[in-house]
């Protein structure tokens, strides 16, 4: 049975996840210098800030199913040592402009670039650990993402108040070609083979769409990851003015709410990384993973029937770490099951199509809060309706996992 210390004595899984965090840190500092200079040290306001957030989203959206294909075709390790060396390359015209569409543009491009870390990670850590160690590597490669979410805001903000914002993006660019100089030390990970020239004149040709009709678990869990992260945006969206109306908060309670999330998604990876289970239980978990996230929009639309501002503020908290553990075992097992459903040849594509997926469930969130919440509907019956959505998504899934074989691999004998 795989042990922990297993796990970390893999070079690989090592290298990957040193490279990712250090990328990751990166990419806040770019962030963090960007609204410094718009926002903080220029003029901008709401509109550019908006902005900003759809540079970097829109073009993921699109970009993710070509990328996902790139990574289906082209070496793996090249392929990401190129993305990490483009994208310090773009941000590096940053230094150069104060314009705000120009930072537009390069954050755009930016956004292409490292586009393709994520499907490519989904397709390279079966190629770099046993199938029985995926939940574990998944959970590792989590929990350090969720440490640099912690740190990494804490270490732009520290540059930036001493360094100018153009300085701290010349650290990000370095930080890009720490990366890549680290991912070339992984060894040779080609992408899988395709059919055969006999195996593709006897079938016909396989498109997305096929491809996803013969694995049904797949397109379920595309579903339940859109509708979490929709919900999960919304309290990203109004948490701040409902801190501030309904709890009676200020920053440090918004940030503790905040901080709780981080810690339960922690807790999730700590839990599925020590877990002694010999058989994954990924869509129990996943629909566990469900019902904890639901917590956080369910103890917000309960907390005004409290009264007692302190009471309100303590189901919000417990909501808040029970939501976050729910997202770590979403995150993390939906992973798995992605890794584990779809075949090694199309599992590029599959990522790709998670990645623009996750990137639609936040840009619905950005646009559809604002404008149902308050001309439609209040605060506390927002949240309310979240946590319903949710349920009868997890009603759904489970019904459709009780009538179908959406749990099985397209093809049980094929190894990822």
């Amino acid at each position: 049975m795989t042990t922990i210390k297993t796990l970390l004595k893999n070079r690989d899984l090592l290298t990957l996840g040193f490279s990712e965090s250090i990328s990751n840190i990166g990419n806040w500092i770019t962030m963090m210098a960007v609204f410094a200079m718009v926002v903080f040290r220029g003029d901008g306001g709401l509109l550019q800030s908006s902005a900003i957030y759809l540079a970097g989203l829109l073009p993921t959206l699109l970009a993710s199913p070509l990328v996902g294909w790139l990574v289906d075709r082209v070496e793996r390790r090249r392929l990401m040592v190129m993305s990490e060396a483009a994208s310090g390359l773009v941000i590096a015209g940053l230094f150069f402009t104060d314009d705000f569409v120009w930072i537009c543009v390069l954050l755009a491009l930016q956004a292409v670039s490292i586009a393709v870390m994520s499907p490519a990670r989904q397709a390279v850590l079966p190629q770099l650990v046993a199938r029985e160690e995926l939940t574990r590597a998944n959970a590792f490669l989590q929990q350090l993402n969720g440490m640099v979410k912690i740190a990494a805001p804490m270490l732009a903000g520290g540059l930036l108040a001493a360094l100018e914002p153009r300085q701290a993006i010349l650290i990000n660019v370095a930080t890009f070609g720490c990366s890549a100089l680290i991912l070339s030390r992984l060894p040779l990970l080609p992408a899988a083979q395709e059919k055969t020239s006999r195996e593709s004149a006897a079938q016909p040709a396989e498109g997305g769409g096929r491809v996803l009709k013969g694995i049904p678990g797949l397109r379920l869990l595309y579903g339940t990851m859109f509708f979490s992260v929709l919900v999960l945006i919304g309290f990203d969206v109004i948490g701040a003015v409902y801190v501030r109306d309904i709890l009676q908060g200020g920053e440090a309670l918004m940030g503790l709410l905040i901080g709780l999330v981080g810690a339960g998604t922690l807790a999730a990876g700590a839990f599925l990384m020590l877990s002694k289970r010999r058989q994954p239980r990924l869509w129990r978990d996943i629909l566990l993973g469900l019902g904890l996230l639901a917590c956080i929009p369910l103890a917000f639309s309960l907390a005004p029937l409290l009264g007692d501002a302190r009471w309100m503020r303590l189901l919000a908290q417990a909501g808040c770490l029970a939501g976050g553990v729910g997202n770590g075992l979403l995150v993390i097992q939906s992973a798995v099951l992605l890794q584990t459903l779809t075949p090694a040849r199309w599992l590029g594509r599959a990522g790709g199509l998670l990645q623009s997926v996750v990137v639609a469930g936040q840009i619905a969130g950005i646009v559809l809060t604002p404008l149902l919440v308050p001309a439609f509907l209040k605060m506390g019956s927002y949240f309310l309706l979240s946590a319903l959505v949710l349920a009868l998504v997890g009603v759904y899934s489970m019904l459709s996992l009780k009538m179908g074989q959406a749990g099985q691999p397209i093809l049980s004998s094929e190894r990822p």
